[in-house]
C-alpha cells in the first residue's frame, strides 16, 4: 500500500487540514504497521507499506520521519517542486 497525503498539516488548495496531522500521520503508519505484521505471520506473504512524501523543508518539518522510518519501507520522494509550483 502507497500511501500519499499530500501534506499533513500543512494548508493547501481544498484540503482541509490540522495542526495534529504531523502526528496522526505516523500513527496511521504504525497502526498499519503493526496490522500488516499480524497477517503476514497469518499469510507468509510480505505486505509493503510505502508514502509519497514531499522533500521540501516544509513538508519535513511537518512529519515525523524518525519515526516514519520505522514503519514504511519505502519513501518515494516527490522532487518536483523544490523550485516553486509550475
Amino acid at each position: 500500500v502507497d500511501i500519499d497525503w499530500e501534506y499533513p498539516g500543512l494548508p493547501g488548495a481544498g484540503h482541509p487540514f490540522r495542526a495534529e496531522d504531523k502526528q496522526n500521520f505516523t500513527a496511521l503508519l504504525k497502526e498499519l504497521r503493526a496490522r500488516f505484521d499480524v497477517e503476514q505471520k497469518k499469510t507468509h506473504r510480505r505486505l509493503y507499506l510505502t508514502i509519497a512524501m514531499g522533500a521540501s523543508d516544509e513538508v519535513l518539518a511537518h512529519s515525523e520521519m524518525r519515526q516514519v522510518g520505522r514503519y514504511v519501507d519505502t519513501v518515494n520522494l516527490m522532487t518536483y517542486d523544490l523550485y516553486g509550483a509550475w
